[in-house]
């Protein structure tokens, strides 16, 4: 589907009003209006960008997204030895770490902190854990979301207790806001997942460290927004790279 199919498409849903969720949890909002656009795969194709990824969300969602993952060269201690040292046994008895790290010291006594133009990861204890230059992040993030739409929906649940949303509003986001970044890093909106353990026999599995983000603020991101539903299509298509 290209993006002006799209638009038809989303101005049709918006007028449908609220729509009965097709599948539960909390992929069903990104399921549903997959269907009701009739997608195959969940992305929109525009001449010259590729690929546009699509996401859509409830309103005013606190649920986070995961921006990127991004470890080589970020690592001052050795992983294995941080999870030594700082570790907590799960419930199928492996030794790890996994938790979220905002710029307030979690439980484990980890914390973010921009300094210089370099984000580290920190320990009240005064260890630098990892460490990443913003420009690198930042690059990071522009070659994993070049650009996006997101769907925004209102949401209510029937007698059933079924979720119903009414997709209503639409934007095509494109370029990293870097300014916006760096604040977020800063003040702790984008926060670090270390997500690993030490397996058996003896070396580590890291899933990733994982930049991440509650998707209410993921459109302060981007330096192009474009309303889909509240423009003319011409003056869109005019305001996006062909």
């Amino acid at each position: 589907m290209n993006l002006e199919e799209f638009i038809k498409r989303m101005k049709r849903i918006r007028k449908h009003g609220y729509i009965k969720s097709t599948r539960g949890g909390n992929t069903g909002i990104g399921y549903t209006l997959e269907l009701e656009l009739g997608l195959k795969e969940n992305n929109i194709s525009k001449p010259d960008l590729g690929i546009i990824e699509l996401k859509a969300q409830r309103r005013g969602s606190k649920s986070k997204i995961t921006l990127f993952t991004k470890d080589k060269g970020a690592w001052l201690i050795r992983p294995k030895e941080v999870i030594l040292e700082y570790g907590r046994t799960d419930q199928r008895g492996r030794l790890g770490l996994y938790c979220t790290i905002s710029n307030k010291p979690n439980p484990q006594g980890f914390y973010t902190l921009l300094a210089e133009r370099t984000f580290y990861v920190r320990h009240v204890d005064g260890l630098d854990i990892t460490a990443w230059m913003v420009e690198d992040l930042a690059a990071t993030l522009s070659t994993k979301m070049p650009n996006l739409i997101i769907v925004i929906a209102d949401r209510r649940v029937d007698s059933t207790g079924r979720e119903e949303f009414w997709y209503n509003e639409a934007y095509y986001l494109e370029g990293v806001n870097e300014e916006k970044f760096v604040e977020y890093l800063n003040n702790g909106t984008v926060t670090v997942d270390f997500r690993m353990h030490i397996k058996s026999g003896g070396s580590v599995r890291n899933h990733g460290t994982a930049f991440r983000i509650e998707e209410r603020f993921l459109p302060d991101l981007f330096s192009l927004k474009i309303d889909l539903l509240g423009s003319e299509l011409n003056d869109i298509l005019s305001r996006i790279k062909t």
